[in-house]
């Protein structure tokens, strides 16, 4: 017996000794869910145990919380070669945003004190513009925006009683995923006072940012975790001024004649009967923080590969997943029909162009804006077009 637990040691010690050579050859250790870092990073020339990278970052923040009724923003700076500095602000009314771009873009937001429910079935305006999947990047943004007439050069409102709709999926990926939802947050309320309004709906990359996932975030997010001492989860919780904001938010909502949600409706959502009150209500329930695991294995309407966050099959076969094919038009027809719609508008599932499938019963608006084909989809007098980042107009067309 002694002799094993001799022979057990020495090949644990073996394994751990043969773990630590292999992660200082190759740089690289193991990363788990919420970024934590075990071995050695040869990115920041240091060893974790399973802690946050002291990767550099040049801005980022705030981050506002609120303390005894008291707010207080954290912003993260630095020179982007060395490690960051963390700097705890009061504040009252107003927060200062400056983006990690290279005008270091800066603006200020007025903040407000609650965050009521979005309405849900919104009568047709004369004009909407429709982005989806911008995932953090700030100048993406604020080019489309401005080459369609809906921000001036101050990054104020200027889209009147027009409305804005973003069908998720705006942050992950880019490095300034705090600064656009500052941008957005903002434009919320100025839409409003213009008798305009802004409609953000939740796509799966929300899901992940308000979880505390980070398996898409930019790596400069390691560096924020790390200066702050605290978690993404704690970044993002309900504690959190974005977090409780965000969280106020729907997975679907009707604007006119036309339904929109990230993801898209599976036959086994219909199966469920919901009204958008009622799956707004799950929405309500679900993205506070909790058991992820749970959630997907008690089948919610909102999660799992046929959940409105996720369902790809309107957009393309799925077969090679084993989680079915693209679905057919008599299908398409039970959800227009569902939702007394005639038509769709989804993001998620990625195309060189926005356009429209199953003779216009759904239109994908999801393009690679990183890529700079950055498209919206606009909604005027009943008309749709597709407009680009340098004000080109052009008919949808098929995809």
């Amino acid at each position: 017996m002694k002799k094993l637990s001799i022979y057990l040691f020495n090949l644990l010690l073996l394994t751990i000794l043969s773990l630590c050579f292999l992660s200082w050859y190759t740089g690289s250790g193991i990363r788990i869910s919420d970024g934590r870092y075990l071995g050695y990073s040869a990115k920041t020339n240091e060893w974790l145990m399973f802690e946050y990278q002291n990767i550099p970052v040049l801005h980022d923040g705030p981050y506002v919380f609120r303390n005894n009724g008291n707010r207080f923003a954290n912003y993260i700076t630095g020179d982007n070669n060395s490690p960051a500095k963390l700097s705890r602000v009061d504040i009252k009314y107003t927060v200062s945003v400056t983006v990690d771009n290279q005008f270091n873009t800066n603006f200020t937001v007025n903040l407000r004190n609650s965050y009521p429910r979005s309405e849900l079935d919104i009568p047709s305006p004369a004009r909407y513009l429709a982005i989806s999947d911008m995932e953090g990047n700030f100048d993406a943004m604020i080019n489309l925006l401005k080459s369609n007439g809906v921000i001036n050069d101050s990054l104020e409102w200027s889209f009147g009683s027009s409305h804005l709709v973003l069908i998720g999926d705006m942050v992950d990926r880019g490095k300034n995923v705090v600064p656009l939802l500052w941008l957005i947050y903002k434009l919320e309320a100025e839409a409003k006072s213009a008798g305009g309004y802004v409609h953000y709906i939740l796509g799966n990359h929300e899901r992940y940012l308000l979880d505390g996932r980070v398996k898409s975030a930019a790596k400069k997010y390691y560096g924020t975790f790390r200066t702050t001492g605290m978690s993404p989860r704690e970044l993002w919780s309900e504690d959190s001024e974005l977090g409780k904001w965000l969280r106020s938010k729907p997975v679907m909502l009707k604007v006119g004649s036309t339904l929109f949600v990230h993801g898209g409706v599976s036959p086994r959502a219909l199966t469920y009967n919901l009204s958008l009150e009622d799956i707004d209500a799950e929405a309500e329930r679900n993205f506070v923080i909790g058991d992820t695991v749970r959630r997907n294995i008690d089948n919610s309407i909102i999660h799992g590969s046929d959940g409105l966050l996720f369902y790809r099959n309107l957009a393309k076969d799925m077969s090679k997943y084993e989680l079915g094919d693209k679905v057919g038009v008599d299908h398409v027809d039970k959800v227009l029909s569902e939702f007394k719609v005639n038509r769709l508008a989804i993001g998620h599932t990625l195309v060189r162009n926005i356009g429209h499938d199953y003779g216009g019963k759904v239109i994908r608006v999801d393009v690679p804006h990183s890529e700079g084909t950055s498209e919206a989809l606009l909604m005027e007098n009943s008309s749709f077009w597709v407009v680009d980042n340098k004000g080109k107009k052009s008919p949808l067309g098929k995809l």
